[in-house]
């Protein structure tokens, strides 16, 4: 263990430590780096460490703060980028042995995280592509979870996921293309936040450039709610290099939005259309938000999310993920070499986007448009809405749920997360946080969804959830 376990600071109490003196981030990047070095043969959170330049970077952040200067918002701040954003003259493996290779450039991500002056530790394990939700592929194997290492931390940002819940650093970068942010922080016991589809610029070529449903996005991961604000300060906003869906409008303060008392009106629905959600899951989700709204006196209503059947949301989410997938990189499927290295679920998932038709695409997108106008209107009568985060807690690695309460799940592979991806065809902004656990001891996570475009509202009352319940304290049983 180490001594000072500056993982578990803020990255306000950090910054205030180095103006004091008091410590260096020089420090702390050091202890980052040890934390990497104690915990990942157990986690395999790390996929590539970027030590050498994390050290420089941290040495440049030290000369700014003893000569006084006013810092950026990330100025000495350790943290991990999931394996997905190239960052210049480092190896990026998209989780695939087909693209595992030396970046060119850096993403629009790991840009602006530079920019404002992060220190970065190295990148983070995820699935072949992000195309799972856990977090496993054949270059680097399955990283484990810190609440119980035979689970899964989830995915596809699990990498960045187990690296804060284990203290390794306070913060972690990831994306969220169908729940790949509230998944792993869901198992993983932390707090992580979808931003509206179109908030954060990414750089994209071909169709998805043009795309008027763009279901990925980057975002944070984080124990404090302050801190994913600040990240997320740091990754909003147009650029013209950005898609066609990029919001021109600049983004709230969001750390400024913390700092206000509202009192909002909640929807809660138990589940999206009739998918089953466990019923331990359901029974802490329940007893958290009643807490929360007896110290608060928040007004809470009943509502049933039901824009229509699971299994129908859940079609129109894998045919559109799948065949995006697919089209967007045919020539891991059809060229022979490529698809000796493929993991099986890429396959599988490119094998189907390949299948779906131009009529089938085209329902998709009247679906989607749905689901939109459904969630629109919900949002004209309420301002949050509340709902578990995952339908189980983690489970064994490689080894996803075959049924839940008894009944039988249709697909393994996608049915504990029956609540997430729905958000992602709609583009509402959608937050994680840790509110209990189960039995078993492993966490269990409540989501908050917001109206489009208002992020501040769902890190307000995400804030207002942490000051109850203090989930900042936990500590994982493989931690620093």
């Amino acid at each position: 263990m180490t001594k000072y376990n500056f993982g578990y600071k803020s990255i306000n109490e950090l910054q205030d430590l180095y103006r004091t003196k008091e410590i260096s981030p020089v420090e702390v990047t050091k202890e980052a780096l040890e934390n990497i070095d104690l915990l990942n043969s157990k986690l395999r959170a790390f996929i590539t460490i970027t030590d050498k330049y994390a050290i420089d970077k941290a040495k440049e952040a030290e000369k700014k703060f003893l000569k006084g200067e006013n810092p950026n918002l990330l100025t000495g701040i350790p943290i991990a980028i999931k394996d997905v954003e190239p960052m210049a003259n480092y190896r990026c493996t998209f989780g695939s042995l087909v693209r595992d290779g030396i970046a060119q450039e850096d993403s629009m991500t790991v840009r602006r995280i530079k920019e404002s002056g992060g220190v970065i530790l190295g990148k983070t394990n995820t699935p072949e592509y992000g195309h799972a939700g856990t977090s496993d592929n054949r270059v680097f194997g399955s990283s484990f979870n810190p609440w119980d290492i035979k689970k899964t931390p989830g995915g596809s940002s699990g990498g960045s996921a187990a690296a804060v819940a284990a203290g390794i650093t306070s913060i972690g970068q990831g994306g969220d293309g169908g729940g790949s942010i509230r998944i792993p922080g869901s198992f993983c016991g932390i707090y992580g936040i979808k931003p509206t589809q179109g908030r954060v610029s990414r750089i994209v070529d071909g169709s998805v450039r043009w795309n008027v449903v763009n279901n990925a996005t980057s975002g944070p991961l984080s124990r404090h709610v302050d801190d994913a604000a600040i990240l997320l300060q740091v990754l909003a906003g147009y650029s013209d290099e950005g898609e066609y869906i990029n919001i021109k409008e600049d983004p709230e303060d969001y750390l400024d939005s913390l700092q206000k008392s509202n009192n909002y009106k909640i929807a809660f629905s138990n589940s999206v259309g009739d998918a089953e959600v466990d019923n331990e899951v359901t029974k802490i989700v329940k007893e958290s938000l009643n807490k929360f709204t007896k110290e608060t006196k928040s007004e809470v209503s009943e509502f049933n999310f039901y824009p229509e059947s699971a299994e129908s949301i859940y079609q129109v989410f894998f045919d559109f993920f799948c065949t995006k997938g697919y089209a967007s990189d045919p020539i891991l499927l059809e060229d022979e070499n490529n698809n000796k290295l493929i993991t099986d679920y890429v396959k599988r998932n490119w094998e189907h986007g390949k299948k779906v038709t131009g009529s089938r695409m085209f329902e998709c997108y009247n679906k989607i448009g749905f689901y939109r106008d459904y969630t629109n209107k919900l949002f004209k009568n309420y301002d949050i809405l509340i709902l578990p985060t995952m339908a189980t807690t983690a489970f064994d690695v490689n080894n996803p749920p075959e049924s839940i309460n008894g009944k039988k799940t249709n697909d393994p592979l996608w049915d504990f997360t029956p609540l997430t991806y729905i958000f992602n065809l709609t583009g509402n902004p959608a937050a994680t946080l840790p509110i209990g656990f189960s039995k078993n001891k492993l966490p269990i996570g409540l989501q908050i969804v917001g109206d489009m475009g208002r992020e501040h509202d769902v890190l307000n009352l995400s804030k207002q959830f942490q000051t109850i319940f203090e989930w900042e304290k936990y500590r994982a049983p493989t931690a620093v």
